[in-house]
């Protein structure tokens, strides 16, 4: 059986963490409900204003 030290187990931890990605990437997603004459009618996107260019 294979025993390990606490520092040891700290040490495999703390390099496990260092490789994990941190980056945080914030998306919005919404439903169209209808589109016409340039117009979409679109739901869950609470950030965006009427006027307002999405892509």
């Amino acid at each position: 059986m294979v025993t390990l030290q606490a520092n040891k187990i700290g040490k495999i931890i703390r390099e496990l963490i260092k490789q994990c990605n941190r980056e945080v990437k914030i998306v919005n997603i919404g439903i169209i409900l209808q589109v016409g004459d340039s117009i979409a009618r679109i739901h869950g996107l609470d950030e965006v204003m009427i006027g307002e260019f999405i892509e």
